[in-house]
């Protein structure tokens, strides 16, 4: 797949959740004309890029639906729920072109009949363009150049473009597949006489103008659309050919007028008579005539000049501001690369860091404390660029909801909290499946039929909530339902029969809960398209951990079920705090240590060989490192306890030594070691040591288990 093809995937898969999120919004809270604006351009974008590459099939349906939507957002349709639920469809339709087109395949009679049957529908919304037919033949006679709006016009559009033009990911050849969309192009002629010589030629930098002129039936505001996303990064002229006042504007900007003017005539884009207009007067002296010329000329700008809102088909669209911002369009593999660059360098400063202190050198460890801050500082930037708000990919899940709810038919309002909640891109693509199989289920096991809520005494529409917050160095995700909850006893005798449990194990009602993230385990009576057949919640735990996270589930029969979902912000580099236990060094992360504390003497009294302390009249579980490791006995006659938290859990690790704070870069341990418990990777300190990083969700959950 070439880097052009990679980028059109991407640019129409963004386009087409605009479509969705717009339809969905729509269908919720009404129609607006926000949303039949975004609507429509994005459908207007994917024809246009969908033509560069010349995929005719997608260019074809999409100019069906981008017409429909023109006379939707020209007020002469009403978009109808009707008409909504015809645009997802041609959504859904749009997406299986896009990727056809993509692998360069043809239509298979299955999708060409959806194809065709959507072409209908949505051709049936269309006015009857019979009636908007009128002969022009006798003006066509009359006139050179059709100016009739409803017939064939003869536009010139004057293109300049800003210096930073490429910046804005579009080029030149866009524009014209776009216009050619719009009639037929007569002409196109560039301005080159701002390239420069080689050696200060910049690939970056634009030096072109181009003027076009397109002849079709298109008036001002389809053709200034064209543009319309990149309106701050060129100057832009559009007027009708026969149009004199903008044409003596267009002249009157260009510093060198005589020398433009000569440009216009030998590319014939004008005639002389157009540029400079024959004067009736009587036969009187050349300089007469020239001051005649110049009086004009000055009238004109006097017009001009106390005309500030220049007629619609001579509009001069106004110049980008000196200072702007704009987005760049990254891979990003070539993130990726420039965190595991920035990781090696902390690891290598590390190193520095290290030598300075065992050679004692000031200088040197001034240094390495400058470079540490800026590390982080760069780390820290680089990493907020892979974050991301939530909200952006949580409102796809507005229509899986809707469809599932609509299937079954389910009566259910969603609701999405915390959006704006930031967390790593890479963790978002992840989880966004588990989240999808997650909400299903809620809607599919949790929500009841409308008459059974009401004989339970409930609203007939049932609740579903998806929020997100920061906690505690994590990010939390609940699935909130208000439905009839989880059947306990109905699970484990499930889980009993399907052997995943024995008869006699006793189990908490929350371990019972988790019993339906067992593998080929289900509660569903009938096996449907949407669930019933065992598969899918193992597999929804299983890529939460693979994520360093975990899933929780709380339940009240009769009143619903919350499952919590708790993440790292990212998987590349964290603070931690490094100790030691035995003779090996481990990292916790540091957002989740709420403080350390001396293992006193009193401590020890107080804990009379149990594994716990009265930590300010608050009982504190203890887990030793070294017994839980099986590590030897340390030479430090001290102990240390740190206090970790997570969730609504807090418990103390005992530990040997503690070095304080240190940057972490997380690195996979490899198959051998991926199971062990506890750990969730390493670390290169440096001394060139490798030092194991705790995974306290793991540790807590031992530790519960043997409390228990």
């Amino acid at each position: 797949m070439t880097d052009e093809l990679g980028l059109f995937l991407e640019d129409s898969d963004e386009q087409l959740t605009f479509m969705e999120n717009a339809l969905v919004n729509m269908q919720e809270n009404g129609v607006n004309d926000e949303d039949i604006g975004a609507l429509f351009r994005a459908m207007h974008t994917i024809k246009g890029t969908a033509g560069m590459f010349g995929f005719d099939d997608l260019v074809g349906f999409a100019h069906i639906a981008e017409n429909l939507l023109s006379e939707v957002r020209a007020e002469n349709v009403t978009l109808t729920p009707d008409m909504i639920e015809i645009f997802l469809l041609s959504k859904d339709h749009t997406q299986k072109l896009v990727e056809i087109a993509s692998t360069h395949e043809l239509m298979d009679e299955e999708l060409k009949k959806t194809n065709d049957e959507l072409l209908v529908k949505l051709a049936s919304f269309l006015p009857n363009s019979d009636s908007k037919e009128i002969e022009n033949e006798e003006i066509e006679e009359t006139q050179e150049l059709p100016a009739d709006d409803y017939g064939e016009s003869l536009w010139h559009i004057s293109v300049d473009l800003h210096e930073d033009f490429y910046t804005s990911g579009m080029d030149v050849i866009s524009i014209i597949s776009f216009l050619e969309d719009l009639g037929e192009i007569k002409k196109v002629v560039a301005v080159t006489d701002k390239i420069p010589l080689l050696q200060d030629y910049l690939p970056i930098s634009a030096y072109m103008k181009f003027h076009i002129q397109l002849l079709g039936s298109s008036g001002f505001d389809e053709i200034e659309e064209v543009f319309e996303f990149i309106l701050d990064d060129l100057e832009l002229s559009i007027f009708k050919v026969d149009d004199n006042e903008s044409l003596v504007e267009l002249i009157q900007n260009e510093e060198e007028q005589e020398e433009f003017k000569t440009f216009l005539l030998e590319n014939e884009l004008f005639t002389q008579e157009q540029i400079s207009p024959p004067q009736i007067v009587e036969e009187e002296p050349i300089a007469q005539k020239e001051t005649v010329v110049e009086e004009k000329v000055e009238e004109i700008k006097d017009v001009l000049k106390v005309t500030p809102t220049p007629k619609k088909d001579a509009q001069k669209i106004e110049k980008k501001p000196e200072h702007k911002t704009f987005s760049l369009r990254v891979d990003s593999s070539k993130v990726d690369h420039l965190i595991n660059q920035i990781s090696e360098m902390v690891i290598a400063n590390a190193k520095i860091a290290e030598r300075a202190d065992r050679l004692d050198d000031t200088e040197l460890g001034e240094s390495t404390t400058i470079m540490t801050d800026m590390l982080e500082e760069v780390r820290s930037s680089v990493m907020n660029i892979r974050m991301v708000q939530v909200g952006d990919s949580f409102t796809k899940y507005r229509r899986i909801v809707g469809d599932v709810a609509k299937k079954i038919g389910k009566n259910v309002n969603f609701v999405i909290n915390g959006g704006e909640t930031e967390l790593d891109k890479m963790v978002v693509e992840k989880i966004s499946d588990p989240l999808m199989h997650m909400l299903r289920n809620s809607v599919d096991h949790g929500i009841e039929l409308s008459d059974e809520r009401i004989k339970a005494g409930k609203s007939e529409v049932g609740n579903v909530t998806l929020s997100a917050y920061p906690d505690a160095g994590t990010i939390v995700i609940e699935i909130t339902d208000d439905g009839k909850g989880l059947d306990r006893d109905r699970i484990l005798a499930k889980s009993i029969a399907s052997g995943v449990v024995k008869e006699d194990d006793d189990l908490t009602d929350k371990e019972i809960y988790n019993l339906i993230f067992a593998a080929g385990l289900s509660t569903a009576d009938t096996v449907s398209d949407i669930s019933g057949r065992g598969v899918g919640m193992d597999v929804v735990k299983r890529n939460i951990e693979d994520l360093r996270g975990t899933v929780d589930i709380n339940s009240t029969p009769g009143k619903g079920s919350v499952f919590t979902i708790r993440l790292p912000l990212t998987l590349a580099i964290i603070d931690g705090f490094l100790i030691q236990s035995g003779e090996t060094k481990y990292i916790i992360p540091l957002e989740m240590i709420q403080e350390c504390i001396e293992l006193s003497k009193e401590y020890r009294e107080q804990m009379k060989g149990n594994d716990y302390i009265n930590l300010r009249d608050s009982i504190l579980p203890l887990l030793n490192i070294r017994e839980y490791l099986k590590e030897e006995k340390s030479q430090s006659e001290r102990e240390n306890v740190v206090v970790v938290r997570y969730g609504d859990y807090k418990m103390g690790l005992q530990v040997d030594e503690l070095y304080g704070e240190f940057q972490t870069v997380i690195k996979p341990l490899g198959e051998m070691f991926a199971n062990v418990p506890g750990i969730s990777g390493g670390t290169i300190l440096g001394s060139g040591e490798i030092a194991l990083i705790f995974d306290i969700p793991k540790l807590m959950e031992h530790k519960i288990r043997k409390i228990k």
